[in-house]
């Protein structure tokens, strides 16, 4: 799409950005409506939404029209995304929310095996092929609301449920949009978010590139890497969503942030193929382990009836860094023709993150402590 209507890095970065302009537009609004509708029905049409951006982009032709067709990407991928880990989430207790979470964030993976599969495939057979790939997942997409009508379901109904992680003396309403805002620990979750979302869209979005134009893979190879990637990327989410579960959230985490900080340093000097694929390998394992754990995290600190909407608020902060990771990286790339620097910068976003992590662990540790002391000096 960048050769075919001719557009530069720079530009690359701004359409990459409508998409998460418009991914942080659909946050901020979509828990409301899937507190006043049901996620199904916000699920389908922000398919639908996401079919039109397909289709727009499939027929563009300057990069105003990419801008446009990108934008409405990111509108349908925010409101698709955010109720369907609710509503996976929402049919669980909080001692298996995680692992329940992460076997939905799998799609993603299969996602990107599938992409990383066919689109170098679809791209390869003509100057347009990559008109065709828009189509085809248009198609794809299609099926998929097709599915969502005939077998989704919304949340159970949250009769007589006490949520484990509140204490029963507090008086807040903690359905309320106020008492969201206000909770210190899911502010703190969105800027470890913020910094997710800065950091591992360079993996995601320049891997390829920066295989085949730093380390001179051939197309194939590179296509074949990022699907390695997307494979093992399936268990990341049931993996450490589970982990999360039995070690506690913030611990979690912060493994993954640092092992991702540690990935990118290493892919940023790495000139072994097979070294290359070991590291790919392993950030591909951690993947979608941080959406997965965020939302979990939320699910912990505000009640079920909440969680869309304390989600669509820390997902703002992670559009946010979606928003200024490309723009950054770009004009790193623009200036210098390599992908270094933005391998660097962005393992070093993942490494601040990861340090936060630890930090409010072990806030939570002491806090913990603090409490099993006043309750045994009531006994």
């Amino acid at each position: 799409m960048k050769d075919g209507i001719g557009l530069d890095y720079r530009q690359i970065g701004f359409v990459a950005s409508a998409a998460f302009i418009g991914y942080l537009i659909s946050v901020a609004v979509v828990g409301y409506f899937v507190v006043k509708i049901g996620a199904k029905v916000v699920i389908n049409v922000s398919l639908t939404i996401i079919i039109v951006g397909m289709l727009i982009n499939a027929n563009a032709a300057n990069f105003f029209v990419a801008v446009v067709g990108v934008l409405l990407l990111g509108v349908g991928s925010g409101g698709s995304s955010i109720p369907a880990m609710g509503l996976a989430g929402s049919w669980f207790s909080n001692k298996n929310k995680g692992m329940a979470i992460g076997i939905a964030m799998g799609g993603l993976g299969v996602g990107m095996v599938i992409s990383g599969i066919l689109v170098p495939k679809i791209v390869r057979e003509s100057a347009e092929g990559w008109r065709d790939s828009w189509y085809i997942l248009a198609g794809i997409t299609s099926i998929f609301i097709l599915i969502n009508g005939l077998f989704l379901k919304n949340a159970p109904a949250l009769k007589h449920q006490v949520h484990p992680a509140i204490n029963n003396d507090r008086s807040l309403n903690m359905n309320s949009t106020p008492f969201i805002y206000r909770n210190k620990r899911v502010w703190t979750i969105g800027f470890i978010y913020l910094s997710w979302g800065f950091s591992y869209l360079v993996f995601s979005t320049f891997l390829v590139d920066y295989l085949m134009f730093d380390l001179g893979y051939s197309k194939e190879r590179s296509g074949l890497y990022f699907s390695i990637a997307g494979a093992l990327s399936i268990a990341s989410g049931f993996i450490w969503g589970t982990i999360s579960d039995k070690l506690g959230r913030m611990y979690a985490l912060s493994a993954v942030l640092l092992i991702q900080f540690t990935m990118l340093i290493a892919l940023s000097i790495s000139i072994s193929p097979l070294l290359v694929a070991i590291e790919v390998g392993i950030y591909g394992l951690t993947l979608w382990a941080v959406p997965t754990i965020m939302n979990a995290a939320v699910a912990d600190f505000v009640s079920p009836k909440a969680v869309p909407i304390a989600m669509g608020f820390v997902t703002i902060f992670f559009s946010v860094g979606q928003i200024i990771s490309p723009l950054a990286t770009g004009v790193i790339i623009e200036m210098t023709n390599k992908y270094f620097g933005a391998l660097i910068l962005s393992a070093f976003v993942s490494l601040i993150g990861g340090i936060a992590c630890m930090k409010m662990h072990q806030f939570q540790r002491k806090k913990d402590v603090y409490s099993f002391k006043q309750e045994k000096a009531h006994l």
